[in-house]
């Protein structure tokens, strides 16, 4: 083999090839030697003509093994790895920081963020390259990613125990045909839910928002829902205030069974909790922070409710919701919702949605039917969300409209 900086002398390995080394490249090999990376020079074939000590002892490999030979036929590379790398340098001439599975010589894998550069020495085109070894990295990454893989398998499964809990949308149309939910979680599971059940001529709909999202929200979500239908179906309440009241009594009963002296648990609900009464088109209403819309001959009006939470933590007791009654007609809109649509950032300037905004979509729309308007404010939120390009989702979202048949 010729030395790779002289044309004219010979030489058989790298002692050799170091003893006519000259002048400025002295400074350059002691830096390849002395290396804490991995370290190699080939000819543009990629046949190796000199490695440091880094890399015999990552690679586990004599360095007789390796000089004069390439990548893949020592085994350092297999086929595919080898063609991936060669076509890179083929289309871009270097490699900057690519990770590059590599294999020692018992056929461990090894992991290398890898760097190569072309660099002319005494005339002719090398290959130089350095290698970190991130094994340990890649390693820890794998564990990660699965155990990510694992935690989202159970969140899933979760969402499945979630869907099966919570009405569908088939029982919704069955005793509201006019409707319409659009529920988006944040993350997966949702602490924002809704709950509808008909008894007699009347029908019981809320829309509830649990603090916060995901997994801690789900599992306040289902204590919300389950406590709700204990209140109408065990206690037979039917005054939406009375509910409101039963519930949170309930939720500081289950908070006692919760707590604990070392963990404290500060969660609960807003709410908005209406009961139709369709024989006497009355409807009833009641709500903890959050508000009911209704668009009644082209005009919206905002149902006010109490400013009063819902609390696991809560220990007074004596306060009371306040029950509103109004008159209903056929063909008037109401909607219920928590507050993550309004709160959702986005549009030019990366602010949030806005309810005045909210207010603005729902009388624009208002001549769609309830499945349409679904579509609608899906796609509005979106688009707001990818305007701003801000994809990720604030909060999790509901709205929940109907019309009065």
């Amino acid at each position: 083999m010729k030395n790779i900086f002289s044309d004219t002398i010979e030489v058989d390995n790298l002692e050799m090839a170091e003893k006519v080394i000259q002048g400025n490249l002295e400074s350059f090999l002691m830096m390849f030697d002395s290396s804490p990376a991995c370290m190699s020079i080939t000819t543009e074939d990629r046949i190796y003509v000199k490695i440091n000590k880094r890399f015999l002892e990552i690679y586990g490999f004599d360095e007789s093994e390796i000089i004069g030979r390439n990548a893949r036929e020592v085994g350092i590379l297999e086929q595919a790895e080898h063609e991936r790398v060669s076509t890179i340098i083929r289309e871009k001439g270097r490699i900057k920081n690519e990770i590059i599975k590599c294999k020692s010589k018992d056929r461990r894998d090894i992991y290398a963020i890898s760097c190569i550069e072309q660099m002319e020495l005494n005339g002719k085109n090398y290959l130089v390259s350095s290698f970190l070894d991130i094994t340990p990295l890649k390693e820890q990454q794998h564990i990660i990613e699965q155990q990510h893989r694992e935690i989202l398998e159970s969140i899933r499964y979760a969402q499945l125990i979630q869907k099966a809990i919570f009405p569908s949308k088939e029982q919704l149309d069955a005793i509201l045909p006019e409707s319409f939910v659009l529920l988006k979680p944040k993350h997966i599971v949702s602490g924002d839910f809704y709950w509808i059940e008909k008894h007699e001529d009347k029908i019981f709909i809320a829309a509830c928002d649990c603090t916060g999202h995901g997994v801690p929200g789900a599992f306040i979500s289902i204590i919300g829902y389950k406590l709700l239908s204990k209140c109408v179906t065990d206690y037979e309440h039917t005054n939406p205030a009375e509910i409101l009241n039963q519930l949170n009594n309930e939720f500081q009963h289950a908070n006692e069974k919760m707590n604990h002296k070392d963990c404290e648990i500060k969660d609960g609900m807003d709410i908005a909790l209406c009961v139709i009464d369709t024989s006497k088109m009355i409807m009833e209403y009641a709500g903890a922070y959050n508000p009911i819309y209704q668009v009644k001959n082209g005009t919206l009006t905002k149902l006010a409710t109490d400013k009063i939470p819902i609390h696991l933590f809560s220990n007074n007791t004596d306060q009371k919701f306040t029950n509103y009654q109004i008159n209903i007609e056929s063909g008037d809109c109401y909607y219920l919702f928590s507050d993550g649509y309004a709160d959702q950032f986005g549009g030019e300037n990366g602010k949030k949605f806005t309810y005045k905004n909210f207010q603005d979509l729902i009388l624009s729309i208002q001549n769609l039917s309830m499945p349409n308007q679904r579509e609608v404010f899906d796609q509005t939120i979106e688009e707001w969300k990818v305007t701003a390009g801000e994809e990720e989702q604030t909060d999790d979202i509901l709205i929940l409209g109907f019309k009065v048949p």
